[in-house]
Formats: structure tokens, C-alpha cells, sequence
């Protein structure tokens, strides 16, 4: 009688144990994604000198890896961050998967990857900001930005009458700088002959030196819509 009771309070108390390691995992996996995301934004915050925290949703597959700090992947998006004198309306970072310290970053408060985290990068910038940096140039009074084409006008004189003069052509990336290339002339809304545009615009460029983004960003490709420019690229060693 007294082996069976006591195998009944052994079997008890091993139930109550497996119980307990259970809630305290299932609390862990419950709160631990909301305090990584919130150390991951403070992290992202304090490295970019940002305004504001970003908003950050991580992803674990399958779930319950994030306990030991595999993360599948996951989003940064910053809203409002400037770069070198460029403010942007919203930037995109799509996370590679990566292994996360999660111990020591909720202990220290910041961010401690094993390795180097990377990812994607989209950079939206409005087509006011594209303007006021164009008129850095004071041959240059506003910008038009539509899907596959720049406009850059500015208003001439023609016979003592002011007229809108535009320059439409495409942007580009090389070796770090926003590149504009002229195409073709208007006056007042009217396009000039291809020749006549062509001799006008001989040796016209326009260079934007892309400076101020974090260590490791690479971008690669421009694309002009309607109201805003499209940047995208790579970014390496993020918090690395």
C-alpha cells in the first residue's frame, strides 16, 4: 500500500513538474516575440540615431525555434528616417533568417546576433523631397515625377515672356550617386525635335551623391512612379 501511494505521489509530482515546464514555456513563447521585436526596434532606433522606433514583426518557422533564437525571418519599417540629408517617406528592411542571442539580448537590452543579419531593402522617397534636393541646383525649380520618366523643369525667357522649360529623362545607380539622363527638351508643355533636344543637352548631367545610409547598403536599382522615387537594394551587416 505505502509503494503504490508513494508511486501516486511521485507520479504526481512528476505531472505537476511536466505542468509547470509547459506553462512556463508556453508563457515564453506567448511574450518572448513582442520583447525581442521591442529590443530589435530599440536596437534599429539607437543605430540609426532614428526619431522614432521602428515597427518590427519577426517570423520563426517553425514557432516554437524562437525560443532558441532562430528567427526565419521578419520586417523593420521605418517611417520618416532621413540618410545623408535625405528624408524618406518609408523604408522596408525584409530580414534574412538569422540566430538571435536571446538571453543576452534581453539581458543587455540591445540587439546580439550571432552573425551579421541582412536583407532586402526598399526606400521610398516623395516626390517633394526629390524637389527641394534638385533645388540644391538653382538651374532647377521643380521636379515631376511620373512611372519610367523624371521630368526636371525650370522657367525660362523667351522674347520677354516666361515660359516652363522641362528636361524629361531616367534615373540610374552608378558607383553609389543617383544619375539623370536627359532624353528630350519641352517648352511650355511642347516637345522640341529630337535633334534640337539632342545639341541642347550635349554634356548635361545630373549627379546625387546617395551618402548617409548604414555601412553595408548597397543600392542597386532606381525606379521613378508616380509622386516618388523607388530605391531598392541589399543591406549587409545590420547590427552586425
Amino acid at each position: 500500500g505505502l509503494h503504490r501511494a508513494a508511486s501516486s505521489v511521485a507520479g504526481a509530482a512528476f505531472s505537476l513538474g511536466v505542468l509547470a515546464v509547459l506553462a512556463l514555456l508556453a508563457g515564453a513563447y506567448t511574450f518572448l516575440p513582442g520583447v525581442v521585436e521591442g529590443v530589435v526596434a530599440r536596437s534599429v532606433q539607437d543605430w540609426l540615431n532614428l526619431e522614432r522606433a521602428p515597427e518590427v514583426r519577426l517570423e520563426s518557422d517553425p514557432p516554437p525555434a524562437m525560443l532558441l533564437g532562430e528567427f526565419s525571418g521578419g520586417r523593420v519599417v521605418m517611417e520618416g528616417a532621413e540618410f545623408g540629408g535625405l528624408r524618406t517617406r518609408r523604408v522596408e528592411v525584409e530580414l534574412e533568417p538569422f540566430r538571435l542571442r536571446v538571453l543576452r539580448s534581453l539581458r543587455e537590452g540591445e540587439l546580439v546576433p550571432e552573425r551579421p543579419i541582412a536583407g532586402d531593402l526598399r526606400v521610398v522617397v516623395a516626390e517633394e523631397e526629390i524637389s527641394r534636393v534638385a533645388r540644391l541646383d538653382s538651374r532647377v525649380s521643380r521636379v515631376d515625377l511620373r512611372p519610367g520618366a523624371v521630368f526636371v523643369g525650370s522657367d525660362v525667357e523667351v522674347l520677354g515672356n516666361e515660359l516652363p522649360f522641362a528636361v524629361r529623362g531616367e534615373l540610374s545607380v552608378r558607383g553609389g550617386s543617383l544619375v539623370f539622363a536627359p532624353r528630350s527638351v519641352y517648352i511650355a508643355g511642347a516637345p522640341l525635335p529630337q535633334r534640337v533636344s539632342r545639341r541642347m543637352l550635349e554634356g548635361v548631367s545630373f549627379v546625387y551623391r546617395l551618402e548617409g545610409f548604414p555601412e553595408g547598403t548597397r543600392i542597386g536599382e532606381v525606379r521613378s512612379l508616380d509622386g516618388r522615387l523607388l530605391l531598392t537594394g541589399r543591406i549587409e551587416g545590420l547590427l552586425g
